[in-house]
Formats: C-alpha cells, structure tokens, sequence
C-alpha cells in the first residue's frame, strides 16, 4: 500500500505509526543501556560508594585447542576479575553439572546466578588476529551485542585487554583501563632509567637509556607526552618524551631544582616545583616550559603539587606549619587551607580522577604508609601496613591505585584496589619505584 500524505487515511495510520516507531527506538536505546544501567545504578560518576559486582561467565574462546586462544580467554577473564565490576564464574565439575555440559544452558547460568555470558571466536586474518565476540544476557536469553577487535599476533595480552576493555565499556559507558601502562624507575648499577610496564605487571621495557638518574614520570592526560626528572645535564632539569617517537627534549632547566611535574587535566598547565628563586615553590608552566605564574610565596618548602579533576585547585605538600603536611589552595595560588593534621610527615598527595579521594603517605617512624582522604581531609583510611610504602598514584579510573613498596626488602611495584585490598606486586628485579599509572589512550 502506498501512503498518500493527502489522503485522511494516512492521519490516522501516522498516529498509529509514530508513536510506534518512537516506543520501537526506544526499546534499541534500552537494549544498548540495559547492561551500562546494571552497574551505573550501583557506583555514582564521582565519590565511590559501594560497587556491587556483575555476574558473568566467559566461554572459552574457539578454537578450544589454540593455545593462543586459551591464553586470550584467560587474560580477559583476568582482566574483568580485576575491573571491581564483574565476577567472573568459575566453570567447574558443579558447574557443569547444574548445566548439562551445556555451556550456553542459559536456566542452568540463571540458576547459578549468571546474569551475562562472553563467548567469542579467534582468527588470524592477513597476517593479524580478529576476534568475533557475543555478549548474551542469561535473563532474557539473548545476545545484546555483537563486536570485532582485531591485534597483532605477536602480541596476544594486547588483543585480550582491548576485549575486556570492550565489555567495560558496554557496562559502565567508559573503557576498561587493561590496556594501559605503568611509568616506573628502575635502579640497576647505579643508574635510574624510566621503564614501562602493562597494567597487570607484564611486558617491561626501558623508556631511557641514558646511563643517568631519571626520577618521577608523569603522564600528559592524553599518554602522548611523559615529563620526567632528569640529572643528564648535571642540573635537576624536566624532561619532556614524545610517546611515539620516544624522543626526549629539555622541557625547564632553571638554575637549581625543577622537579615534580603534574600536568591540569586539560593538558594546557602544568604545576611544577622550582628552586630558581631560592626557595622550593610551586609555579605554572605552559606546554612550551615557560611559567605563567607563581602560587606559593614565603619560607616554607612547597612541592608535589596535584590537579583537581576539575582544574579548579591543587593540593600539594607544605612545611610551613613545621613538620610536611598536605595543603590545598586555588589554581591562582589563593585560599590556601591545610587538610592534613598528623604527628609526622604527610606528603606525595595524588588527586583521584573522580574528584572525591586524595591518596598520600604518612610517615610513622622510619616507614611511610599510603592513606586515602575526602578532599574536605575528612574520612582517613589507611590503606599499606607492610614495609615501607611510598609513591601513590591513581588509576585512570580511580578504582586502583599503583605505589611502591620495600615489604620484601627492596622496593618494587604494587597495584591495589582504592579501599586497599587485592595487592600484587607487578616488578620483581633490582629496585623499582616512583609509578605514574597512564590515562586511556
């Protein structure tokens, strides 16, 4: 039949047709939200209150006998394990039990408490892997998405963490962090170089090779550029690294000290610590190294300065009421307010990137051990108490924080969640310290 808009007829069908067409996309936009929904609902966008774990299986991925493909399956499980988001089913003797040694028995996951099944195929296409992935909800007994990644098969972690990265996004609207990386220092023979690690400990490479001391990465918010410390010209001098050629330049060399680097999470500012007007004060400089302006005046040492998410303040740390503590002021240097009131040190403050925690190491005795704080300096909560523990950073998304620790004698690096549980250390040979965990790329 063809529609006249003319004739009366087509009136009274368009009032029947709209609103179905309008209910009909409705229900498209409630399928690709129903699974981001599950976990939305249990985690707020700022201050983290309680995450309440999805349940999902992942279906060894085919071909079953691959090696390579058992591997894959494996690291994405480990992945979504990590991510606080899911809990990943074990599939085992009771399990398939209660499913007839069918995998896809989906009132067999229903009654185990499966809300999700992943299962997916691997294939090497051109020389490259591709995997075919289906994410299937147990309840409705249907697959909701359907999605391709594709990887170099010299590299089958990178291809299993772009898949996990995938399903996070599907559940909370943002990435996964699993294919990020972990910027450390690395003490071998007397030099300190810059070295790169995954997110979960694998893959270590030199960044530096310059047979000097190189001391606190830090990330732009885009992962391009890594500012770091630097004595390879006999001064304390920032250093700035293109990520993609790896090629290094001077970014400031003030006379005396220029360290301790944080770029404002827009990428224009950075705030760093110089000496070069006598004093450890905390300036702004631009992209190009060049000061904007000064925030801290007087007596007192000021450094390790942190942006807010907002780029509103930065906490740093301060002596000026005598032993270190953490401080907080406005992006021009006003309304300074102290948040920290312990017996000894506090330093090495690290603002979450959901704006609602602020973690940091107090010292006790010979030993420091990392704290989280409100940013109000309300609500303490000790989170190491092994060793000496140093050096935290948060994730980029502000679930897991990365920090350095000598429990075992030398110091090496830990990742943790933000409440302090599941640590695990990630190096393992000489020293290594100072991590700065990257941003999605």
């Amino acid at each position: 039949m063809i529609l006249n808009p003319l004739n009366p007829r087509f009136k009274i069908f368009s009032k029947m047709l709209f609103p179905l067409l309008f209910f009909a996309i409705f229900l498209l936009q409630m399928e690709n939200l129903l699974a981001q929904t599950e976990i939305e609902a249990k985690i707020s966008k700022g201050a983290i209150k309680y995450i309440e774990a999805v349940d999902i299986a992942v279906i060894d991925f085919t071909p079953k006998d691959s090696t390579f493909t058992s591997q894959i399956t494996q690291v994405v499980k480990d992945d979504l394990n990590y991510s606080l988001y899911f809990r990943v089913a074990k599939i085992d003797t009771f399990v398939m039990t209660i499913l007839g040694n069918d995998l896809y028995n989906m009132d067999g996951w229903y009654q185990l408490g499966v809300q999700y099944l992943l299962d997916g195929s691997i294939q090497v296409e051109e020389g490259k892997l591709k995997a075919t992935l289906n994410l299937a909800d147990v309840l409705r007994k249907k697959v909701i998405r359907t999605f391709e990644v594709k990887g170099e098969v010299g590299n089958l972690r990178a291809l299993a963490h772009a898949i996990a990265d995938e399903v996070v996004l599907d559940f909370t609207g943002q990435k996964g962090i699993f294919s990020t990386q972990i910027a450390y220092v690395n003490w071998t023979g007397g030099n300190k170089e810059i070295y790169l690690c995954d997110y979960d400990g694998y893959n270590h490479r030199p960044l530096t090779k310059d047979l000097s001391l190189n001391l606190s990465p830090v990330w732009s918010p885009t992962g391009v550029q890594l500012i770091y410390t630097s004595y390879k010209r006999h001064n304390v001098d920032l250093w700035i690294m293109d990520m993609n050629t790896k090629q290094s330049k001077i970014f400031t060399s003030f006379p005396g000290l220029n360290s301790a680097a944080a770029w404002s999470s827009t990428g224009e500012n950075i705030a760093v610590t110089l000496t070069k007007d006598g004093n450890a004060e905390i300036y702004i400089v631009n992209t190009e190294g060049k000061v904007i302006r000064r925030l801290t005046f007087g007596r007192a040492i000021d450094s390790s300065p942190t942006w807010s998410p907002n780029g509103k303040e930065i906490a740093f740390t301060s002596d000026r009421s005598g032993y270190p503590q953490i401080f907080v002021m406005d992006t021009d240097g006003a309304n300074v307010r102290r948040l920290t009131y312990v017996d000894d040190q506090a330093d090495s403050p690290c603002w979450s990137p959901r704006g609602d925690r602020i973690a940091f190491v107090i010292r006790s005795g010979m030993r420091f051990n990392v704290y989280t704080m409100d940013v109000t300096g309300e609500n303490l909560n000790r989170l190491t108490f092994e060793g000496s523990n140093e050096n935290p950073h948060w994730s980029p998304d502000g679930l897991h924080i990365v920090f350095s620790s000598n429990r075992t004698g030398k110091y090496q690096v830990y990742t943790m969640n933000w409440d302090g549980a599941n640590q695990k250390m990630l190096t393992r040979e000489e020293e290594n310290y100072n991590p700065s965990w990257s941003p999605r790329f």
